[in-house]
């Protein structure tokens, strides 16, 4: 490994201060070792634009041209046009730097970042000592003293809206009339709200103020004129308190857009009198300070050479300007002015819209023809070369430094290169210009690509020498010094900021970015970006120049099992490749595809590997082979969805035919963002490039050509997709989990009203009544039962058999036409203990499957339940107050009453409701009176927390079932209490008349009993 690796032969400090996008920024030393000679075309005006004349001329052609053109005013003014940053104000500067010094000269220059009034007024007159242009002097510095920025703007408003008011419709034709005068556009400029518009940021007033009174310290382009942004007519400036004919004036400028266009040009026409009149210029005397100017140099015999770099710097005393420096020199045969030679550089826009005065004034002094720097470079063979040499005298300069090239003299620039120990190999792997210099660390191709991605997206090969030195070397050396010492150039800065432009130059084929990425993964990016602009995009995956990989720390890869590996020759490393002599992997013969597909395989290309969109056409074939291939790998055979149709799946929102992005969605393709809640997402990459690639060969039956691993990753990309299509399925076959647990709620609810089980018994038993269709349930103590209750289940139960059948298609095997015999436990059960959660249905939303079974236990569930407990009490307290926990058992009761009748018989003492208390007794001779204690205690339960019992405890008391005679024993009781009294009565008669014993008997075992009923009515009334 030599010394290259990780080297760096410049300094930040050294790029930024000898590399400056604004000419008059270097000093004569740095400016003059980085000039490169400007392409420039002498064009011919007409009007107000210009057309080329096919001749191209050099710097020294336009000096000769400016100092020794001949015209019969003795004026000349020589515009410099182009757009912005494309080397006007360099031009200007190097013919100030190549302008012999002489006597008979007096050279005024402009620059361009001395945008003051106070600056150019005094640069125009230095030099003269005049008294009244000494007083235009004093009163410049007081005008521009008096005034803040913010001032000026509102003073400026003001002062237009004067001019614009004063302006008669005698001055104007045509349909500026109608905005002109004390109710035409100058009532904008009155309006408060209007005019707060006009002074915001960015607008031109509040520039223009700012840039009259204080130098211009950045560089961006000064606005020259105002623009249609500029007005103030944005809809929410109408305003409730509004005068009416300022709305008048704005409703009508709001509703015409040539009358907008009318106005700005209004504004712009009046401009400079307002200026003019804040300024002290006004009434002329600008124009008539310039006059004695030439005057005082015509008496010394001087000629005024007059350098301009921004024609906007003389905004506001423009026409006075302009007229000075084009007055003829000559009055009746004699030169009464100083002849003025002019070289002004003004901006391509700005020059179309001039005003007509001021271009019919620049075209009859230039004789009709302009300087124009619009180049374009690359088309032709020179481009690459141009841009070359134009940057490596910057790079040089900047491995220098500003002091050597200061110290080294005029006409010497040294070669920082000369004595470099990398010399070699840095050339040989990055170039070197005609000049002599390193072009490291760019080269050719890499150079072209940066420009080409800076370049105006309407004019791709245009240079713009601002653009590729402020936008373009400064930025990427500067990035680079550090990111090249720590092996990670070329950086992320350097990949998000410069791309191939698509059409222009050829993009790295995302085959060869595949191959990186699997070859070189730690640094396929950075592999990528250098292949890309530093090998101009090789068509295979090849090794860089030897000192490119060692510069950028990126190795050597083994190649060989892909191609035969190859270096990109000297001859050819540091120019773009013609696409005629790329290379081409080798590979065996293969059907030539379709024309179509071709087609469709660049769309793919193109979006893989230049970061296009990804065409409408294109993106449906593959979605739909993607979703298609999804219902494929769908077997179907795991719960909670049994066997589909592509119908129902269509239904369910998995769309085979119009897939939609929020199923498969591709970045960056045509009509569609981004979804990132689709269950497919697919991003742009290498990989789903060549992989999008062999499913559009799939769709046109070139399988021969379609990738096994592609096949591979379609199928994975299916099985991953597989339950979320089962989702959206689950979803309108509304089987989710949610579903399902609203639907085994309802079945155990309905369950629970049967009395099958209740809140809190073991997981088991509640699992087999969730399943169980209830054919054979049958309630035993019915009779106890309330109507609304009997009511619920009734209608549960002729919807709960549709109801199981459901939830056993979801949940069990054996699916099919063959019913369901199992049911998956491992699914099911956890659903069955979420289900038994809770034990109500009134906050949940019923699935239309469950809704029959389910409406029954919704409204009102709770008063049923609490209706029913009622119930049970109400029974439960007849039968204690007439059977008391003391009396013994029920069966003793029982038979002590039968006893007591058969011996109440055989006395002769009978009653009318003899005969139904023996019905009653045949009723309840087979309950169980214990059962009477659970009850009990069940009810004791619940009413001990009367202040919040839960649905489930008030449930489980409720449902569970009772004795199947609790109705018989309150009934049998009740007859029974009322013989009672009357056998009682007869029997204690017949005692006291002695008739017999049994009858004595008989009235103490009646009296025993009714001692008992009245003890039980007593503690059942201490109860309440």
């Amino acid at each position: 490994m030599s010394d290259f690796k990780r080297y760096v032969c410049w300094d930040v400090e050294n790029v930024i201060s000898t590399i400056q996008t604004e000419a008059v920024v270097a000093s004569p030393a740095v400016f003059l070792s980085t000039h490169t000679p400007l392409s420039i075309q002498r064009s011919r005006i007409t009007g107000r634009s210009f057309n080329s004349t096919g001749e191209n001329v050099t710097e020294e052609d336009v000096l000769e041209d400016f100092l020794n053109r001949q015209t019969n005013t003795r004026t000349l003014l020589l515009p410099v046009v182009g757009e912005s940053g494309s080397g006007k104000s360099h031009l200007v500067r190097w013919v100030r730097e190549n302008i012999e010094p002489s006597d008979d000269r007096k050279i005024i220059y402009l620059e361009k970042s001395k945008t003051s009034l106070r600056h150019v007024i005094n640069s125009l007159l230095d030099g003269v000592e005049d008294e009244e242009i000494e007083q235009i002097r004093k009163d410049i510095r007081h005008a521009t003293g008096t005034f803040t920025a913010a001032s000026l703007a509102r003073r400026l408003i003001t002062q237009l809206s004067v001019a614009l008011a004063d302006l008669g419709k005698d001055a104007v034709a045509g349909k500026k009339r109608q905005l002109v005068g004390p109710r035409g556009i100058s009532l904008l400029l009155q309006d408060p709200l209007l005019q707060e518009q006009m002074l915001e940021p960015g607008k031109f007033i509040p520039q223009f103020a700012q840039h009259f009174l204080n130098d211009r310290e950045s560089g961006e382009e000064r606005r020259p004129r105002f623009s249609l942004e500029d007005l103030p007519l944005s809809p929410d400036a109408i305003a409730g308190d509004m005068a009416a004919p300022t709305r008048q004036i704005f409703g009508i400028l709001m509703s015409r857009d040539e009358l907008q266009v009318l106005a700005v040009e209004l504004l712009n026409e009046q401009w400079d009198k307002a200026v003019q009149e804040l300024s002290a210029l006004g009434g002329g005397r600008l124009l008539g300070a310039m006059q004695k100017v030439r005057e005082i140099y015509a008496r010394q015999d001087k000629e005024i050479v007059l350098l301009v770099e921004d024609f906007a710097l003389i905004q506001g005393v423009q026409g006075d300007l302009l007229d000075a420096i084009t007055e003829t020199s000559e009055r009746e045969g004699r030169a009464v002015l100083a002849p003025m030679r002019t070289l002004m550089a003004i901006t391509s826009g700005y020059f179309h819209d001039l005003p007509e005065t001021a271009a019919t004034r620049i075209a009859t002094s230039t004789g009709g023809f302009v300087y124009n720097l619009d180049i374009v470079l690359g088309e032709g063979t020179t481009g690459p070369e141009d841009i070359a040499t134009f940057v490596a005298r910057y790079l040089n300069a900047a491995r220098v430094g500003r002091g050597a090239l200061e110290s080294a003299g005029s006409g010497s620039v040294p070669n920082k290169c000369d004595d470099c120990m990398v010399k070699s190999l840095c050339h040989d792997s990055f170039g070197v210009s005609a000049d002599g210099f390193g072009l490291y660390p760019f080269n050719r191709p890499s150079l072209t690509r940066v420009v080409h991605s800076l370049a105006p997206q309407e004019n791709p090969y245009a240079f713009v020498p601002r653009n590729v030195l402020g936008s373009g070397v400064i930025p990427i050396l500067t990035d680079a010094y550090g990111t090249i010492r720590k092996g990670e150039f070329p950086s992320t800065f350097f990949q998000e900021n410069y791309k191939s432009v698509r059409g222009i130059d050829q993009a790295l084929p995302n085959g060869v970015s595949e191959d990186i990425d699997t070859h070189d993964p730690l640094n396929a990016k950075r592999r990528r970006t250098a292949l890309e602009f530093w090998a101009d995009a090789p068509t295979e995956l090849v090794n860089l120049r030897q000192g490119i990989s060692e510069a950028f720390s990126l190795p050597d890869l083994a190649v060989d099992g892909l191609h035969e590996k190859q270096h990109i020759s000297p001859t050819t490393s540091d120019r773009p490749i013609p696409q005629k002599e790329r290379s081409t992997p080798t590979s065996p013969p293969q059907k030539e595809p379709s024309s179509a597909l071709q087609r469709r395989l660049q769309v793919v290309e193109d979006w893989a590997a230049t970061g296009s969109r990804l065409t409408t056409d294109e993106a449906k074939i593959i979605r739909t082979i993607i979703s298609k291939s999804v219902t494929y790998r769908e077997d179907w055979l795991t719960p909670p969805v049994k066997p589909v149709s592509l119908a129902d799946t269509e239904k369910a929102g998995w769309y085979t035919k119009n897939v939609k992005s929020n199923q498969v969605s591709i970045e960056d393709a045509s009509s569609e963002a981004m979804s990132a809640g689709a269950p497919i997402v697919l991003k742009r990459n290498p990989a789903t490039g060549e992989f999008f690639k062999s499913l559009l060969r799939l769709s046109a039956d070139a399988v021969d050509e379609v990738r096994g691993k592609d096949i591979v990753r379609l199928a994975s990309i299916a099985d991953a997709a597989r339950p979320a299509m089962r989702e959206r399925v689950a979803h309108s076959l509304e089987r989710t989990d949610k579903d399902l647990i609203a639907g085994l709620r309802t079945s155990l609810l309905g369950a629970a009203l049967a009395g099958r089980v209740v809140p809190g018994m073991p997981i088991g038993t509640l699992y087999a009544a969730a399943f169980d269709v209830g054919n054979e349930w049958v309630r035993p103590d019915v009779s106890s039962r309330t109507e609304a209750w009997k009511e619920r289940l009734d209608a549960h139960m002729q919807h709960r058999s549709s109801l199981v059948e459901s939830l056993l298609s979801s949940l069990g095997i054996g699916q099919g036409t063959g019913a369901v015999h199992v049911v998956d436990a491992a699914r099911a059960l956890p659903l069955v203990k979420e289900a038994a959660a809770e034990w109500d249905l009134s906050a949940v939303e019923l699935p239309q499957w469950v809704k029959g079974a389910g409406q029954p236990l919704r409204a009102g569930w709770q008063s049923v339940v609490r209706g029913q407990l009622q119930e049970l009490r109400t029974l439960f307290g007849e039968i204690r107050e007439r059977f008391p926990k003391t009396s013994g058992s029920g069966e003793r009761l029982v038979q002590q009453v039968s006893t007591a009748l058969q011996m109440a018989k055989a006395e002769g003492i009978t009653g009318p409701l003899e005969r139904e208390l023996e019905s009653r007794a045949a009723a309840v001779a087979e309950a169980d009176w214990n059962t009477l204690s659970v009850l009990e205690k069940d009810l004791s339960r619940v009413d001990d927390n009367l202040q919040d019992p839960s649905a489930e405890s008030l449930l489980a008391v409720a449902a569970s079932i009772r004795s199947p005679h609790l109705r018989e024993m309150c009934d049998y009781l009740t007859v029974a209490d009322s013989l009672l009294d009357t056998a009682l009565t007869a029997a204690r008669m017949q005692t006291q008349n002695a008739v017999s014993d049994a009858a004595e008997q008989l009235a103490g075992l009646l009296g025993e009993w009714k001692q008992a009923v009245d003890n039980a009515s007593t503690h059942a009334e201490a109860g309440k």
